[in-house]
């Protein structure tokens, strides 16, 4: 969490910087090196990314009006709404949107873990603290997760697709946590470093 000192009086978030590129470059590269391990841990296999792929395009149907709620619901609270107030929220939810689609592609390719870091090392500079990080993805999580089981009728495959989607977003929060973890530990604190959300 931010301290008293990066925020001003009104308790607004810290600026915004410019994305520190060399930064992104050696998070992506340090977490595309081990992400078969991660993929095997958490048990993403053929039969999951089949899953994923049958499911994507009710999910690119819905994406959007998920994330719409989503910000609507961030914009309620003092403490998530400071690191919203000055962004542009369709501008957001369109690069989310995008992430999302590669995510569920299950291609788990380079522009995913590139896509990834980027986001998890922008909310980690302007100092948005972990436990709201997951609580926005336990938002989607849940919105997704309910969206697959009205989409197949609560039938016995909505559990194979359920499961596919908390796998994957699992994994997405993996790599998120990592963005965090790593920066702490190169020791490059949210106001040293040169990110932003522009």
């Amino acid at each position: 969490m931010p301290s008293p000192s990066d925020m001003d009086h009104s308790g607004s978030a810290p600026k915004r910087r410019p994305f520190d590129t060399d930064l992104h470059q050696l998070v992506t590269d340090r977490i595309f090196e081990n992400v078969q391990s991660r993929l095997r841990l958490e048990a993403i296999d053929d039969y999951s990314r089949e899953r994923l792929k049958i499911f994507q395009p009710r999910i690119n149907e819905e994406m959007y009006a998920i994330l719409s709620d989503f910000y609507r619901h961030m914009l309620q609270f003092p403490q998530t709404r400071k690191y919203l107030q000055n962004s542009d929220i369709n501008a957001l939810k369109a690069r989310q949107t995008q992430h999302w689609e590669r995510l569920f592609s299950a291609e788990f390719d380079r522009p995913y873990i590139a896509s990834a870091a980027r986001i998890g090392l922008v909310h980690h500079a302007v100092g948005l603290p972990l436990h709201l990080y997951l609580s926005g993805y336990n938002r989607v999580l849940c919105d997704l997760t309910t969206l697959a089981i009205r989409h197949h009728s609560g039938s016995l495959s909505a559990t194979d697709t359920v499961n596919a989607i908390i796998k994957v977003v699992s994994l997405d929060m993996d790599i998120a946590i990592s963005c965090y973890f790593l920066a702490e530990n190169l020791r490059l604190k949210p106001e040293e470093q040169n990110l932003g959300l522009a």
